[in-house]
């Protein structure tokens, strides 16, 4: 095809191009807020997040536990102190203050509905002290949608979670328990850490861990070798089922008996994730026996990355408000209004350069000139 790029038709194109830019800026303008799908659920699950996280806070101010507010500047007594004796790993306390957010029991009803779940359906749950506001949201999610989780929580807890010995995510259910805002509570605790035996932790670190589950009635799992942990929550997970097939597998955190191996980290996605792919896994955790079984998985790390996917704020210095979020609420072009610009536009194209069009489809032709008129275009 053949083009001559005279002076008319340079004008001609520029003035196209400059119509289309300002027809886009129009659509952009006249974008309106539109309610995303399950906005009323998303909402219900985020304000009983919330509510969970005014309860701990004010637990936290009656009992006049110190509040670290240059690391904590919401407030919420959620994040730990740097180093305490069930400190079990290094953390970040960006991931740490991007997860105190009620709003990330949105995204989570947003990914047991993608994953097909419905009340009633088991999922099996593992939880990390590491990330005490995640765990609340992830209850109010599954409790909204009334689902039925069975629940393992690793008790230690990396920098800035829920590592105050007074204070584990055990002693966190219970006040939720108590105040009649969650009823799901961890029906089997471990202590985390390396091996998910406690390996780096002090004789005190471990007795602590000890007490804490003590204090709050929750059975724990001691091993000798992270290949029994792995299999002792399997067989844990499969006990409590009652026989029916569980549907989603949620882990929060990186616990190693969930992974498998420190390692598995680099090849695990994160969020909902339906097919983890063929990999050389130096050991499987319970997540990877899941998915393999063909249950949807749900990997709550690498949450910044997460949120500025989400449109959640990343380490916000104020607790957010349910409802906050493209989650909720996206900008949204008007679909007949885009629809009427986009068919005028083209009509418009058509109309100005088919005479340009014949003409350079016949260029081809023995003996034709570049751009010599058609028949058709000739009166």
């Amino acid at each position: 095809m053949s083009w001559r790029l005279d002076s008319r038709r340079r004008w001609v194109l520029i003035g196209l191009a400059v119509l289309a830019l300002l027809l886009q800026a129009m659509l952009d303008l006249t974008r309106a807020p539109v309610r995303q799908r399950d906005y009323e659920l998303k909402l219900a699950a985020a304000e009983r997040a919330a509510e969970a996280f005014q309860v701990l806070r004010a637990r936290r101010q009656l009992v006049n536990a110190q509040v670290d507010l240059l690391n904590d500047p919401a407030g919420t007594g959620l994040i730990g102190p740097e180093y305490s004796q069930i400190t079990n790993a290094t953390g970040s306390l960006e991931a740490k203050l991007t997860s105190l957010n009620p709003n990330w029991a949105a995204i989570l009803v947003e990914y047991f509905r993608q994953a097909g779940l419905a009340p009633g359906d088991p999922v099996a749950l593992a939880l990390s002290g590491s990330f005490p506001g995640l765990n609340i949201s992830v209850y109010a999610a599954m409790e909204t949608m009334r689902l039925r989780p069975v629940v393992i929580t690793s008790v230690g807890a990396s920098m800035w979670g829920a590592n105050d010995p007074a204070f584990t995510w055990l002693d966190m259910e219970s006040v939720l328990f108590e105040e009649g805002v969650f009823t799901t509570r961890s029906q089997l605790a471990s202590f985390g850490g390396g091996n998910d035996m406690g390996r780096g932790l002090s004789p005190q670190g471990r007795r602590l861990i000890r007490e804490a589950a003590a204090r709050n009635d929750v059975p724990l799992l001691e091993c000798e070798n992270i290949e029994q942990a792995i299999a002792r929550r399997m067989a844990f997970y499969e006990e409590q089922s009652r026989g029916r097939p569980y549907r989603c597998y949620v882990n929060v955190g990186g616990g190693v008996a969930s992974l498998g191996d420190t390692h598995n980290r680099v090849m695990l996605g994160s969020g909902l994730i339906a097919d983890l792919g063929q990999h050389n896994w130096p050991r499987k955790g319970t997540l990877i026996l899941f998915a393999e079984k063909g249950v949807p998985v749900v990997h709550m790390l690498r949450l910044s990355a997460i949120a500025r996917e989400e449109g959640l704020p990343v380490a916000p210095d104020y607790l957010p408000l349910p409802g906050e979020g493209e989650i909720f609420v996206r900008q949204m072009y008007r679909f007949p209004l885009t629809l009427a610009v986009l068919i005028g536009y083209c009509g418009l194209c058509v109309m100005i350069l088919a005479p340009e069009l014949r003409r350079g489809l016949f260029d081809w032709l023995p003996g034709r000139r570049p751009g010599e008129p058609t028949k058709g275009d000739t009166a």
